[in-house]
């Protein structure tokens, strides 16, 4: 039933429109213009012609906007003008050409769905005040945990505003479980025993359960970073060798983050290895697959990674079954859903997340709702099961696009952003055939284009170095230019990747990694020369759109060489 507006509400004339509306009436008036408006947008987003970022500084976008603050409103039509400059000084994410971070542009039901967030205002704290939004919410956790292998009966899902919130809760959760008393007495309960807890994570990973350890007090050197082997992937051999150490030392290893798609080069760590690990020293075990989760759980049937050669569309391993505690995943990311919406999957449900970090605020929490299952904990409140109070139904905006575009897309899109990376992967491999073999023509030293390894998921990344540059090179040593990545190659990798996002026909970036040796040579760490990181989420990327890129990279190296500025 829709309440009758009442006579006494404030009207938009107030606003400076100059005439009486009820919030109905305004609303349809900003929604018709929004459907001309919008609609053109995109269109024009999806240009060729459109730049992705059309000016490059904090000065030159303030330029754009209108900065100041009227005592009586624009109202309706005039304020279109202020939108109009927000949109066309904000980054073009649905461009297929943005390939920048580890997300596009959201699909149109997307748009619709944070429309509705918008339009109900509801808090997911407690029931009362976002009771559809709880039901759905417990839906759709209780379905990704389904798809993570987590147990039916007693698994959970919780939405959160970004994976780095997620990962947070799961190291906090994991703490408060493994020691109680933090609770109450904080750190110093376990300082006055002696108890040093201990982290355990990937050189690789996401710098979020670093930042939630020192959150959690227990500080960076708390943290013990886990060397990878040559795909990225922590090495689980590594990893014993510092939990006995730590464990000899006196010190209480008590959470491992594994990682499922790493930030810069999206490997995936052997997760059934590790479990093994968790099980032995009583670990929680926790994935961060804000970025590879939806290749976990829509991506393509698992094999192993012996097969990897003869299979290269499956890049990772099943989650193993009801050996994982917690597990983050982002579909805002890979699935398109508007940012943000981000779920944090607890194996044995909300109830130990409410036992290690709820207060029961009588005040909020009535505990008057009907009985709710095991995985929720036994109440339909959620909000005392994190840390915060307010909280969005962003399982809405998932719900959503799962029912509007079904299972099938989901496994679809997915499986198109591997395939795009393969390919794109495939293109950087074939130039570094055809420079070398037309350079061999010559008698003279080839471009380079290389790949850093292949990729485990859907980013690719590379190097590229223009043949005058090579060539260079080959005359200051006297010889052929030295196989082995070299610094230099990271100083044309960031210089490049700025001159191509300053022409604006795309946005694209780049990264670095720590390599290390194999652990007889004592796992030492060297860094990697910067390099191009090309993450691919946006089905709309074609294999035209993969090649302009590659030409212009190759475009603005060999003129920055020609200028002498490389």
């Amino acid at each position: 039933m829709v309440m009758a507006t009442g006579s006494d509400n404030m009207s938009s004339s107030s606003s400076g429109s100059g005439s009486a509306q009820t919030a109905d009436e305004e609303l349809r008036v900003l929604l018709e213009a929004a459907a001309r408006e919008f609609p053109a947008y995109v269109q024009h987003a999806l240009s060729a012609q459109s730049p992705i970022v059309a000016s490059h500084s904090a000065a030159s976008v303030a330029a754009t906007l209108p900065l100041t603050f009227p005592d009586r409103g624009l109202g309706a039509t005039s304020i279109w003008a202020d939108i109009h400059a927000v949109l066309s000084s904000a980054t073009n994410t649905w461009s297929p050409r943005f390939l920048y971070k580890l997300y596009a542009s959201p699909t149109p039901i997307g748009v619709l769905s944070e429309t509705l967030l918008g339009l109900l205002n509801n808090n997911a704290h407690v029931f009362a005040s976002s009771p559809s939004g709880a039901v759905i919410e417990h839906a759709v956790g209780r379905q990704l945990c389904q798809l993570a292998n987590m147990p039916s009966e007693t698994s959970a899902g919780l939405t959160f505003p970004g994976g780095s919130y997620a990962n947070m809760h799961a190291l906090v959760a994991a703490r408060n479980t493994r020691f109680p008393e933090c609770r109450k007495e904080g750190l110093w309960a376990l300082a006055r025993r002696g108890v040093r807890p201990v982290v355990f994570t990937s050189a690789h990973a996401h710098y979020s359960v670093e930042k939630a350890a020192v959150a959690a007090g227990l500080g960076r050197q708390g943290v013990v970073v886990v060397p990878t082997d040559d795909r990225g992937c922590m090495d689980p051999a590594a990893l014993r060798t510092l939990v006995e150490g730590h464990v000899a030392q006196g010190d209480a290893p008590f959470f491992v983050n594994a990682t499922a798609g790493t930030t810069v080069l999206g490997a995936f760590d052997p997760l059934d290895a590790l479990a093994a690990l968790c099980d032995e020293f009583d670990m929680w075990l926790h994935v961060d697959a804000s970025w590879g989760g939806p290749l976990l759980l829509f991506g393509p049937p698992h094999v192993d990674a012996d097969s990897r050669a003869q299979a290269a569309q499956v890049a990772v391993a099943a989650v193993p079954r009801a050996r994982v505690h917690s597990l983050t995943v982002n579909p805002h990311k890979l699935l398109g859903i508007p940012m943000h919406c981000s779920f944090l999957l607890v194996r044995d449900g909300l109830g130990v997340m409410r036992q290690a970090l709820g207060l029961g605020a009588s005040y909020l929490y009535h505990g008057d709702t009907e009985e709710a299952d095991e995985g929720l904990g036994g109440s339909w409140d959620f909000g005392d099961a994190t840390l915060a109070c307010g909280r969005r139904p962003d399982a809405i905006k998932m719900w959503l696009a799962w029912r509007y575009h079904g299972t099938q897309y989901l496994r679809s899109r997915v499986a198109r952003a591997r395939q795009l990376a393969l390919d794109f992967a495939r293109m950087v491999e074939d130039r570094g055939t055809a420079a070398v073999a037309a350079a061999a023509a010559e008698g003279k030293q080839a471009g380079l284009w290389r790949l850093v390894g292949r990729p485990e998921g859907t980013t690719v990344c590379f190097w590229h170095v223009p043949q005058a540059l090579m060539r260079r090179q080959q005359q200051q040593q006297g010889d052929a230019v030295e196989p082995e990545p070299q610094q230099w190659w990271g100083d044309v990798a960031r210089l490049v990747c700025r001159r191509v996002n300053e022409g604006g026909g795309a946005l694209i970036d780049y990264a670095t990694v720590d390599r290390f040796a194999a652990a007889s040579a004592g796992h030492r760490a060297h860094a990697l020369p910067h390099f191009f990181r090309i993450p691919f989420n946006n089905p709309e990327v074609s294999s035209d759109t993969q090649c302009a890129v590659l030409d212009a990279i190759e475009c603005a190296a060999r003129e920055l060489a020609e200028l002498g500025l490389i």
